[in-house]
């Protein structure tokens, strides 16, 4: 098989891949915006797959496009250039997923200290060791 026809079946795959890891990306944040917990491992689980899938057929496009005169590839500009885009659209979502994950960390550590403040001194035990201090029981009524 020659380099020109083997790049455009990998440039497919790799095409196929991106659009399945958007797809996953998609419902990755709405998963964990909903609070769907049962379905989000299962997310992230596909999201690793086809992640590794990705980087493998990247590797291999990689080493076709090597091989390759620069006005063979040059055809496949705008293909390699909308791959490139797709990959930014993830590298975004992922950001924003992070950044609201960490706001949401923040936040209920925020509550959580509030509510149960702890002592920043050390606390050592009777032979002396440093232990770390445990949270205060908490009873909540929550009939209102």
């Amino acid at each position: 098989m020659d380099n020109k026809k083997e790049f455009e079946e990998v440039l497919e795959r790799e095409e196929k891949i991106l659009d399945e890891l958007v797809k996953n990306q998609n419902s990755l944040r709405k998963a964990v915006t909903d609070k769907n917990w049962e379905s989000l491992t299962k997310i992230i689980n596909t999201i690793n797959s086809v992640s590794s899938e990705f980087l493998e057929v990247d590797t291999e496009r990689e080493v076709i496009q090597d091989m390759m005169k620069l006005n063979e590839v040059k055809p496949y500009f705008e293909r390699l250039g909308n791959m490139r885009a797709k990959l930014l659209k993830c590298k975004i979502e992922n950001q924003a997923l992070s950044k609201y994950v960490n706001i949401t960390k923040n936040f209920i550590q925020g509550v959580v200290e509030d509510a149960l403040p702890q002592s920043g001194n050390k606390v050592y035990s009777k032979s002396g060791k440093i232990v770390q201090p445990q949270p205060q029981s908490v009873v909540l009524n929550l009939d209102f």
